[in-house]
């Protein structure tokens, strides 16, 4: 029987939009209605899904219907509000390429932690490492803090990573 690799079960997600700020200290305190000046956004509503083991899906929709929401939430970058997402197997995105990656840390240093953070052990690292560099094409500068980087460098070395972790699912 096929496995299922990413399991979506009534998930739903809301965001609050700040709509109306309180305009002093005073009328943030003294505002009678706490919920004025929110309202409230549901970017998905009960989505459910199954995606087997070895398999590609591609989620296609039009801007602002939930999309990078729903793939926000498989890979654990938000919590539904409702529902719950379960995954089995190692976990690499391209969604925010770099996100993990600390300014001040050199090229190498962010490679070796944002590996290990998507579950590679040092020696796994040490066998993959000169292919992301070479791959990224920032050789010259993988000791140098990555907050020297250009944008272009920053999200290769980023897209390196996570394509080199051997994920189970890339998202």
């Amino acid at each position: 029987c096929d496995m299922s690799a990413i399991v979506v079960e009534n998930v739903s997600k809301k965001f609050r939009l700040q709509t109306d700020r309180a305009h002093s200290v005073k009328e943030l305190v003294t505002r009678r209605d706490r919920s004025a000046g929110t309202d409230q956004f549901w970017a998905l509503r009960d989505v459910s899904l199954e995606i087997p083991e070895g398999s590609m899906y591609a989620l296609i929709g039009h801007n602002g219907c939930g999309t990078s929401t729903l793939l926000r939430c498989i890979a654990g970058i938000s919590r539904p509000t409702s529902g719950r997402v379960v995954t089995d197997g190692r976990i690499s995105t391209l969604l925010e390429l770099g996100a993990g990656f600390h300014p001040d840390l050199t090229g190498r240093d962010n490679v070796y932690m944002n590996a290990t953070i998507l579950g590679m052990g040092r020696k796994q690292i040490d066998r993959v490492f000169d292919e992301i560099v070479d791959f990224a094409g920032v050789g010259e500068f993988i000791d140098s803090p990555v907050k020297i980087y250009s944008s272009g460098m920053y999200v290769r070395l980023g897209f390196s990573v996570a394509v080199h972790v051997d994920p189970e699912i890339l998202i």
